[in-house]
């Protein structure tokens, strides 16, 4: 059966082409949207880092990993939302999250994207 990323889940994948404050090269990356939307071949998604810029620790809009009981460890950058076509990317699952995770990334996105 062929893998459909789901909201929650990381991935791996490529983030180039990039520029600017953009991350760059291969991440991993949290998903976002759901995987009815993803089945189209985009899928949104925020990058995963070891280091958080000051910007995105000045205002919160990060989501740590640490101590979330989950291999990828780093920090999701809900700034970055992207939407990525993943099978040309080459994602590929690594894991899924625990959903106070997922319920704190909506959260963060949400107060970027309404307030």
């Amino acid at each position: 059966m062929a893998y459909f990323p789901n909201r929650g889940d990381i991935v791996h994948l490529q983030f180039d082409p990039a520029s600017g404050h953009e991350m760059k090269g291969p991440h991993f990356g949290f998903v976002v949207s759901g995987k009815e939307f993803n089945r189209q071949g985009l899928a949104m998604i925020c990058p995963v880092s070891q280091g958080a810029t000051a910007t995105a620790r000045t205002y919160g809009t990060v989501v740590t990993l640490m101590g979330s009981g989950t291999d990828t460890q780093g920090a999701i950058h809900c700034h970055q939302l992207k939407s990525l076509d993943w099978r040309a990317r080459n994602a590929r699952f690594k894991e899924t999250v625990p959903q106070g995770i997922v319920d704190e990334v909506l959260a963060r996105l949400e107060a970027i994207l309404f307030t």
